[in-house]
């Protein structure tokens, strides 16, 4: 089996995600399905693979991928629950210091594979929201 992840970590782009959100070495069921077989192809008839240990892989990996697509759905959920509402954005200027812009969140898509917000007409990341609502005065 040592054999087997060895194989994975040298295979390159086969089956490598297409969005810039995941890794460029990252696996999807078709890649690993990919493996699997080369793998019983091209086996030592005195070192069988273990079709165990591969089924539990590939329960794993499919495990992973519904996992990452519920996070994916609960927070596009999230944005689109912010519609409407006042929310504070941290943004770095060109100086590299933190302006905080308030405004009311117009609509949400996705660009790159990661959520975004519109406020005041621009899109920004999930990431950049630093309350819903204004953040109180500091001094």
């Amino acid at each position: 089996m040592s054999d087997f992840i060895g194989d994975i970590a040298n295979v390159g782009k086969i089956g490598a995600a297409g969005s810039s959100k995941s890794n460029a070495m990252s696996l999807q069921m078709e890649g690993f399905l990919q493996l699997m077989i080369a793998q019983f192809q091209n086996q030592d008839p005195e070192n069988t693979a273990s079709t165990t240990d591969m089924l539990n892989q590939m329960v794993q990996m499919s495990m992973v991928q519904a996992i990452t697509n519920i996070t994916d759905a609960v927070t596009l959920n999230y944005s689109a629950s912010l519609v409407g509402k006042e929310v504070t954005i941290g943004s770095y200027d060109s100086d590299g210091k933190m302006q905080e812009l308030v405004g009311t969140v117009t609509g949400t898509g996705t660009y790159n594979g990661n959520p975004v917000v519109f406020v005041n007409g621009k899109s920004y990341s999930m990431s950049s929201i630093m309350a819903v609502g204004r953040l109180p005065d500091h001094e």
